[in-house]
């Protein structure tokens, strides 16, 4: 199987220590997928920002494992580096996250999308909107589901997906149960995708 393009530092539902959130990086940019509470000190200890041109940190929703040390790691990365965190996110209260947080406002722009990278609205829980990801990498078409309930909103993008990575859960109710799903992913990896689970 092939090598997965994004580089994830653990997969934990909420209540772990090693919160769901990966990386990638593309031609001089940093892209961090969720920024859960777990996630500054790993951050902090691996990666050195002054060789990024553009720091781009996606929030798929703002539940604490997914968004928790947000504002830690854009303060962080301003006050230490000097740079504005691009904060790529479709949530509808961002902003005002963000300002409840305290975080420098010089710190961090927000952006809905951008040319390589669109927000897919899915279902997780009903007290927060929550979305996955189409991404465009170096010619390849990135589909990841984030936190769901539901594979419905991914399907259509699914079969021309060269990656499709799929959060599953064993028995969440807010998750998808990899024993609903599991041979409709066997289908799509025969196909085309190469299908990446992540476990919770």
């Amino acid at each position: 199987m092939k090598q997965p393009t994004l580089k994830f530092f653990g997969n934990d539902s909420g209540f772990g220590n090693k919160n769901n959130s990966a990386y990638f990086e593309d031609k001089g940019e940093f892209f961090l997928l969720d920024c859960g509470f777990a996630v500054f000190g790993i951050i902090k200890e691996r990666f050195d920002f002054s060789q990024y041109k553009n720091i781009n940190i996606v929030i798929t929703h703002l539940h604490n494992d997914h968004a928790g040390s947000l504002s830690q790691v854009i303060m962080y990365i301003w006050f230490t580096y000097g740079k504005t965190v691009n904060v790529m996110s479709a949530c509808e209260k961002i902003q005002e996250y963000l300002e409840i947080t305290g975080t420098v406002k010089d710190g961090y722009q927000i952006k809905r999308e951008s040319e390589n990278l669109k927000f897919i609205k899915t279902q997780h829980v009903k007290e927060i909107d929550c979305y996955g990801l189409r991404i465009y990498l170096e010619g390849k078409n990135i589909v990841y589901t984030g936190d769901t309930n539901t594979l419905e909103p991914f399907k259509k993008y699914s079969k021309k997906a060269d990656e499709f990575y799929v959060d599953v859960s064993k028995k969440s109710e807010v998750h998808l149960k990899i024993d609903d799903v599991l041979s409709q992913l066997e289908e799509l990896s025969q196909m085309r995708s190469s299908c990446f689970l992540n476990a919770c």
